[in-house]
């Protein structure tokens, strides 16, 4: 029998082997349009993500790095240590503008708070290319992302597929209020409805803790006898799946999740997991830098670009295109 720590050596070593491989076919098609900045000048663009850490953001800056290095302009790199923490980006933000910056590239932990702040920061010469999640402020250049009402519609559609058209499915999204989190629960919703004999409970809010995720979880299949899970991120994902393990209910109750942490794809390997939503975090952060050079060049980029997501199940978890999505070459 295979151990997950088993496992979960095989999958490290296949980052190390596809980092040889990925590169190329992970770069957008786009990249040869753009110049360096202004030669003889090292311009900066600083970089604010959701947080530093985590395996998603962590791809998200190995992607702003290769653009970086490609266009010859000097990456700063900031971002809180919780993806919940508002005050702290803000914080983080109002420090960037102090120290200076030619372009900013940011993934807003909240639309509204965020984008307020953008539009207070002054440096009206500044170009703001929003990555991951929208913000509110007329500064924002270009908006590189998902569509999340699309990703929402395919996580219910594909959980359709899996229980049957009459069944009663648990969701468990990471943040009320959230833009992303809405708009993918808006699109799943819209699948759900499209099937009369689906009943969708309301929707279980666990602040990006993986810890109460799986708390929420525990008492979804307790109590409620679900036969699908739907969870909206990957704290979700994570907390969903192990308590699915740990109650007995592992193929028994189908679960479609978002993202592809190590975890994330162990468990769908193992089937207790059936699908997950996959974006692509690397072409985000080449595609921000991109287009932040772009910005400062006075060229004009699409005001969305969408990176798309993929279902990606059993079947085709092996696929190679599918491998380079799921084991981004993170350090």
């Amino acid at each position: 029998m295979i151990t997950r720590g088993a496992v979960s050596s095989v999958i490290r070593r296949r980052i190390i082997l596809l980092a040889l491989v990925a590169l190329p076919a992970l770069l957008p098609a786009c990249a040869s349009d753009s110049e360096p900045a202004e030669a003889g000048q090292i311009k900066n663009v600083t970089l604010l993500m959701k947080s530093k850490s985590g395996d998603y953001w962590k791809t998200v800056k190995m992607g702003a790095e290769a653009a970086a290095k490609e266009f010859s302009v000097e990456l700063r790199v900031e971002g809180p240590d919780d993806e919940g923490d508002v005050n702290g980006q803000i914080e983080l933000l109002n420090r960037s503008v102090k120290d200076g910056m030619d372009a900013l590239v940011l993934a807003a932990s909240d639309y509204d708070a965020l984008g307020a702040a953008v539009d207070r920061m002054g440096l009206p010469r500044v170009p703001v290319i929003a990555i991951d999640s929208e913000a509110g402020s007329s500064r924002i250049k270009s908006f590189i992302g998902i569509d999340n009402v699309d990703a929402g519609q395919k996580a219910g559609k594909k959980l359709i597929e899996l229980t049957g058209g009459s069944s009663r499915i648990a969701v468990i999204s990471f943040g009320k209020g959230g833009r992303n989190a809405e708009q993918r629960e808006r699109g799943l919703r819209d699948a759900l409805r499209a099937a009369p004999g689906v009943l969708a409970g309301a929707t279980q809010y666990c602040s990006g803790s993986a810890e109460r995720c799986g708390e929420l979880a525990a008492l979804l299949l307790q109590r409620e006898q679900a036969d699908g899970i739907v969870a909206l991120d990957a704290a979700a994902s994570l907390g969903v799946a192990a308590e699915t393990e740990r109650l007995g209910f592992a193929g028994k109750v189908k679960i479609v999740t978002f993202d592809n942490t190590p975890e994330d794809i162990e468990y769908l390997q193992e089937g207790i997991i059936q699908a997950t939503i996959v974006q692509n975090p690397f072409s985000m952060g080449y595609l921000g830098v991109k287009y932040a050079v772009d910005a400062m060049n006075g060229k004009r980029n699409p005001a969305f670009m969408d990176t798309g997501t993929k279902v990606i199940d059993q079947e085709n978890m092996f696929w190679l295109d599918n491998q380079k999505l799921l084991f981004p070459f993170v350090k």
